[in-house]
């Protein structure tokens, strides 16, 4: 059988005039496969770009998620400087407090003077001779001492301090030593032997007697073989007494400070002349003041 011929006819119409353009159908079908082709190609594009434009996206947002902790741990950075910077500040402040308080101390010492003890410019009187500068009466031995501690430099330097100015420390008055503690002769007659419980600070009637820690008075007055007598109780069980006194210049009850003039050195009581019998004591039991007169070993 002979195919049939088909003809597709197009109209293309132009205002001016009227034409029948016709295409054979085998054109068509020639071009059928490269229209074909280029719709999967397009297809292709399309989903090249859509896989190029997520993975894009992707990238965007990790990118962005990396800014966000990056400037998280520039932050963070920023803020263990400032921390760092405030810790080194905090530290250099207690530094300063410390190297304050230290320094507080040192003046202390400094103005208590007890770098050195003083030594006797007289030769101690000869066995059976009498002693023209000494007195007081003579008491038990005893020798105890407890400082408290808080842990840290600073706050141990502090409480040094406190405690140092509670206990006696330097000398009383400023003359040479007559009459040690312990044993010794009898200061009038020089014969036979007694039992003397403090210093005795040979000087002149009027010279100024001072305190050698704060304290309040719990005695001031005329008391026995003393004398005009002050006693004054400081911290943690300490009391010193200064006794022959010519005048009392504190009374009862008043608080005082290490350096504080209270009286003036005398003659008065049981005393073979001018001088100042000092006395430190801790619950009542008489110490050797020569020890608290300087921190220096071996001075």
């Amino acid at each position: 059988m002979a195919k049939t011929k088909k003809n597709v006819t197009i109209l293309v119409l132009d205002e001016r005039s009227t034409k029948t353009l016709h295409m054979d159908v085998r054109h068509l079908n020639a071009i059928r496969p490269a229209l074909i082709g280029l719709t999967a190609a397009s297809l292709i594009l399309a989903g090249v770009c859509s896989t190029l434009a997520l993975s894009y996206y992707q990238k965007l947002k990790l990118t962005s998620q990396q800014r966000a902790e990056n400037s998280d741990l520039q932050q963070q950075v920023v803020d263990l400087r400032q921390a760092t910077s405030e810790e080194i500040e905090r530290k250099v402040s207690a530094l300063s407090k410390s190297e304050q308080s230290l320094q507080k101390l040192q003046q202390y010492l400094r103005d208590r003077g007890i770098k050195t003890k003083p030594i006797s410019t007289a030769p101690p009187p000869l066995s059976n001779e009498p002693n023209d500068a000494a007195g007081g009466p003579e008491l038990e031995l005893a020798v105890t001492m407890n400082v408290p501690y808080t842990g840290t430099f600073q706050s141990d330097v502090s409480q040094l301090l406190t405690t140092v100015r509670q206990v006696p420390l330097g000398r009383p008055a400023y003359g040479s030593l007559s009459s040690r503690f312990g044993v010794r002769s009898n200061p009038f007659s020089g014969r036979g032997s007694e039992l003397h419980s403090g210093l005795d600070f040979r000087g002149t009637t009027g010279d100024p007697i001072r305190t050698t820690a704060d304290g309040t008075v719990v005695f001031a007055g005329t008391l026995n073989g003393y004398g005009n007598l002050i006693r004054v109780r400081h911290g943690y069980g300490y009391e010193t007494y200064y006794a022959h006194l010519s005048a009392i210049n504190v009374r009862v009850g008043q608080k005082v400070s290490a350096g504080d003039t209270i009286g003036k050195l005398g003659s008065t009581g049981r005393s073979t002349g001018p001088h100042l019998h000092y006395e430190v004591r801790l619950d009542n039991k008489p110490l050797d003041p020569e020890n608290y007169l300087s921190l220096a070993s071996g001075s």
